[in-house]
Parts: C-alpha cells; sequence; structure tokens
C-alpha cells in the first residue's frame, strides 16, 4: 500500500512522537494533526487538532486527501484544496509547517521510504530547472 513521509518541518524534533518519520497508509481512513486520537499525530502548533484526513477509494484505487475544514489549510503542490483531491505518487502536502510526501508504493522502513521521497524530490527539481 502506499505511505506518507515527512520531508520538511520548522522544527523537526518537535513532529517526532515515536520517532515517526512515515506512516504507511491503508484502506482505512486516515487522520492527521496535533490530537492524540488521530491516526497520525503531527505536532506542530500551525496544525489544527484535526487537520487532514486521507482515504483509499475502491472505486478508483486511490487515496484521496481531504480537509478537516483545518485554519490554516491543506496543500498539495503548493496549492490550496477546497475539494477532496486523488494523490498521485510523489505529491507533496503540506499542512501548517510540515511538509509531507505521498507514495504510491509501499515501503516498509522509514529509512526505504525516505530515500524513495528524496529520489522522487531530485527528480522533480532537475526536470523543472529547464522550464526556467
Amino acid at each position: 500500500m502506499a505511505s506518507l513521509v515527512i520531508t520538511s518541518h520548522a522544527d523537526p524534533s518537535a513532529n517526532k512522537p515515536a520517532g515517526a518519520t512515515h506512516f504507511a497508509l491503508g484502506h482505512d481512513l486516515a487522520s492527521l494533526g496535533r490530537d492524540d486520537t488521530c491516526t497520525f499525530q503531527v505536532l506542530d502548533p500551525l496544525v489544527s487538532r484535526k487537520h487532514l484526513q486521507i482515504r483509499f477509494d475502491a472505486a478508483s484505487g486511490r487515496h484521496i486527501a481531504g480537509d478537516y475544514r483545518s485554519a490554516h489549510g491543506v496543500f498539495i503542490n503548493g496549492k490550496q484544496i477546497v475539494i477532496d483531491t486523488a494523490l498521485n505518487d510523489g505529491d507533496t502536502i503540506t499542512i501548517g509547517n510540515t511538509t509531507l510526501m505521498y507514495l504510491a508504493t509501499e515501503h516498509a522502513e522509514a529509512s526505504a521510504a525516505m530515500a524513495a521521497a528524496k529520489k522522487k524530490d531530485e527528480w522533480k527539481r532537475t526536470t523543472l530547472l529547464g522550464r526556467e
């Protein structure tokens, strides 16, 4: 299944309650926010208690991101979403000062997920350089 990898945070030490740097996504609804009842807790002062939800849509076979009416919004690839949005491999999701990358493939270990995210980010940067 897919996973989310934390690629940047204003205060990286505040974002690791139990050493979490990547989150495995399944077919269940996943919630992200500061609240300890969220599936994945992100301790960032600009993240709402319940900020983002990601669910699997069986009909399309894709994960869908939605904003929980957060105070600061959810941004995918730099654009704020106002409706549920399908995620693509390599999409960046920004909530507060935290940026995550959506990976469509499963990575059992955090180190493998981080390496995959770094590789995708490098590819995007080199591709975008030629467009200026």
